[in-house]
């Protein structure tokens, strides 16, 4: 049994959480909020103190080792994530980090998979049911909660200005709907399809699975994941790779 920290993104709480309760592995989980990879330098500041704090044993979400029962490894809940994760490294510890953009094609179950979908439907938003929990996703619902909340701060036609200006959703034309038989639920699917109408989108359910999440608190490190030895740092890789492992010495 290995003993695995895992600090991941709450855009994959429900995810993580079905997988650290029936994992073999012994896994302990900090969660950082989402919406951190929309400013990168504040999630790669936020990464880098949380492996700071358990490179010196500090982390105060963790259990302290005893009778030398330490660590085998820090495993991030993150792609690229905007260079999020560029520049980490730990003194102590092998960090594994999946090989892909962001966080789609771990909830997908490939790389590959999300590729070929995003090839045929560059305008996609993703909704899954942690992001829905735990993120922005566009709908009708979320506009009338800031309508509101905007109205009672800067009146009504300001209100409504401000909701229209900050609407993202003019380059998409599909949601997506990607669950896990595990965490899915009819609420986050119907909400899903709400979205979708109300924008005048296409609706599809995307097929997911759990395998290349599980392989990471699995163990399970082939080419899919960058294994980071201690004195290594992440950096990006523009001849396919996504992101590799170089020497701290190196420039």
């Amino acid at each position: 049994m290995q003993r695995l920290k895992l600090i991941a993104c709450k855009a994959l709480y429900r995810e993580f959480s079905f997988l650290t309760a029936t994992c073999g592995n012994f896994i302990d989980a900090t969660y950082l909020r989402q919406g951190l990879h929309d400013t990168p330098a504040l999630l790669n500041e936020a990464l880098r103190n949380e492996i700071a704090r358990i490179d010196d044993g500090d982390d105060i979400y963790s259990y302290k080792p005893r009778f030398g029962r330490d660590f085998d490894a820090i495993v991030l809940g993150y792609g690229l994530c905007s260079n999020g994760v560029i520049g980490l490294s730990s003194k102590k510890y092998k960090i594994v980090v999946p090989k892909t953009d962001d966080c789609i094609a771990l909830v997908l179950g490939s790389y590959k998979k999300y590729k070929e979908y995003f090839d045929k439907h560059c305008g996609t938003f993703w909704y899954t049911p942690s992001w829905i929990e735990n993120a922005y996703t566009p709908s009708e619902q979320r506009e009338k909660s800031c309508l509101k909340e905007y109205t009672e701060k800067y009146g009504k036609e300001n209100a409504k200005y401000i909701v229209e200006t900050e609407r993202t959703v003019k380059n998409y034309n599909r949601a997506a709907y990607a669950a896990w038989d595990e965490v899915h639920t009819a609420e986050h699917e119907a909400y899903t399809k709400q979205a979708a109408e109300y924008y005048g989108w296409d609706y599809e359910r995307v097929g997911a699975e759990k395998t290349y999440l599980e392989d990471l608190l699995c163990g399970k490190w082939d080419e899919r994941f960058l294994v980071v030895e201690p004195g290594q740092r992440i950096e990006a890789d523009y001849d396919g790779n996504i992101i590799k492992a170089v020497d701290n010495e190196q420039q």
